[in-house]
C-alpha cells in the first residue's frame, strides 16, 4: 500500500472576492493495516474513513508466520505468547499463550499434513488441557504436552498421542494423590466440629440412663466413621473426585452418616425393634447395655456404613410382608439377630452366618 496525497482549495472567507484561491500543502494520510475481506480490500466498495493502525495483528490474521512466533508478541487468537518450546524455521513452532498452542507451517500444502497428523492427538490432548485447569503444578505437564505435539509435527502421530496418553495417566495420579491429602484434612476438620457440637449437646441435655445415652453412641459413630475413612485412603479403596466441592461433601457426609447410623442403631435396640445384635460372641440388647457396650454399637454403626440401612431394609420388607398377607422377607415372629462377624470398611455390608 502507498501513501496517498490529496489537495483541499481554502474555502472563500470574508476577504476580497477576487482574490486568487490558496492551494493548501499536500496532507500525507496515515497508512492503515487492513486485513484481508475487509470492505476496504475490494475496489467496488465505498472509501472509508481511515482508522488507527493495530497494534497486533487481528484474530485470523493470515499474515501470521512461524517466524513472528516469540516472546512478547501475539497469537493468532491476540493472546500474548509467554514461551516458546520448541521452533523450526518456517515449519513450525510450538509455545505458550494461554496453554499449549501450534502455529503451524508457511506452506499450506505442509500446514495440511500437519493438521492431519496432529487429529489423533485431539481427544486426549483436549482431556489433558480440562485436567489441567486449577491444577497447582501444570508447567511439568505443559512440556509433556509439547513434547507430544513436537512428535506429531515431525510425523510420528502414535509416539506422540502415546506421549499425552502417559502425561494424563500421571496427571490423573497426581490429583488422585493430591485428593486423597484433602480428603482427609476435611474430614478431619469436619470432625473436630461435630465433636465440640456433640460434647456442648451432652452437657446441655444429659441423659441420665446410660443405655440411652444417644451422645455417647454419636461420639463413638463419630469416631467409627473416621477409621473407616482412614482405612479407605490407605488403602485407596475411597472414591475420590478431582473436584474439590465433591471431596469435601463426600467427607463431611460420610462422618454425618456415622453420627447418625450410631444414634439410630441404639434406638433400634433400645425399643426392641433390632431385639439383639451379636458381636462376635457378644449378644447386645436394650435395657443391658453399660456405657462400654453403648461404645461398641455406636463404633461399630459408625465403621460400618451400611449396617443401619441394611437393618431397617430387612425390618421394612418383614412388615410389608406381614401388612400384605405374602411371604415375609424373614420369620414374622421375631426379626432375627444382627450378626456382625466380618466388619467390612468404607460401605461394606456386615456378614451374616
Amino acid at each position: 500500500m502507498s501513501d496517498a496525497a490529496s489537495t483541499v482549495d481554502q474555502p472563500p472567507g470574508d476577504s476580497d472576492p477576487g482574490a486568487p484561491a490558496v492551494q493548501a500543502a499536500p496532507v500525507v494520510q496515515p497508512v492503515v493495516a487492513v486485513p484481508l475481506g475487509e470492505p476496504a480490500n475490494d475496489p467496488a466498495a465505498p472509501a472509508a474513513t481511515p482508522a488507527a493502525a493495530p497494534a497486533v495483528p487481528p484474530p485470523d490474521c493470515p499474515t501470521l508466520r512461524v517466524a513472528d512466533i516469540h516472546i512478547g508478541n501475539r497469537d493468532s487468537r491476540h493472546v500474548e505468547i509467554t514461551y516458546v518450546y520448541a521452533a523450526k524455521p518456517g515449519e513450525y513452532a510450538i509455545y505458550y499463550a494461554g496453554d499449549v498452542q501450534v502455529q503451524y507451517a508457511d506452506d499450506p500444502t505442509v500446514e495440511k499434513q500437519q493438521r492431519q497428523n496432529m487429529q489423533p492427538l485431539a481427544p486426549v490432548r483436549a482431556e489433558l488441557n480440562a485436567l489441567l485447569k486449577g491444577w497447582r503444578e501444570p508447567v511439568a505437564y505443559y512440556w509433556k504436552i509439547a513434547y507430544g505435539l513436537q512428535l506429531a509435527l515431525d510425523g510420528d502421530s502414535q509416539a506422540g498421542k502415546d506421549a499425552l496418553t502417559a502425561a494424563k495417566a500421571q496427571l490423573l495420579l497426581d490429583r488422585a494423590a493430591a485428593g486423597r491429602l484433602e480428603y482427609l484434612a476435611w474430614a478431619a476438620g469436619a470432625g473436630a466440629v461435630m465433636m465440640v457440637v456433640l460434647a456442648i449437646a451432652s452437657r446441655l441435655y444429659p441423659f441420665t440412663q446410660t443405655a440411652d445415652n444417644l451422645w455417647l453412641a454419636a461420639k463413638a459413630g463419630l469416631v467409627g466413621a473416621a477409621f473407616s475413612i482412614a482405612l479407605g485412603i490407605r488403602s485407596r479403596s475411597v472414591g475420590l473426585d478431582i473436584d474439590r466441592v465433591d471431596n469435601i461433601t463426600d467427607g463431611v457426609l460420610r462422618l454425618g452418616i456415622g453420627v447418625i447410623s450410631a444414634g439410630v442403631l441404639l434406638l433400634l435396640i433400645g425399643s426392641g425393634v433390632v431385639p439383639n445384635v451379636k458381636v462376635g460372641d457378644a449378644t447386645l440388647s436394650g435395657g443391658q447395655m453399660t456405657w462400654q457396650m453403648v461404645l461398641i454399637v455406636g463404633f461399630v454403626a459408625g465403621f460400618l456404613e451400611r449396617l443401619v440401612p441394611d437393618l431397617l431394609d430387612k425390618r421394612v420388607s418383614t412388615l410389608a410382608g406381614n401388612a400384605t398377607g405374602g411371604p415375609a422377607a424373614t420369620p414374622t415372629a421375631a426379626p432375627p439377630a444382627a450378626a456382625l462377624t466380618s466388619p467390612v470398611p468404607a460401605g461394606g455390608a456386615p456378614q451374616t452366618p
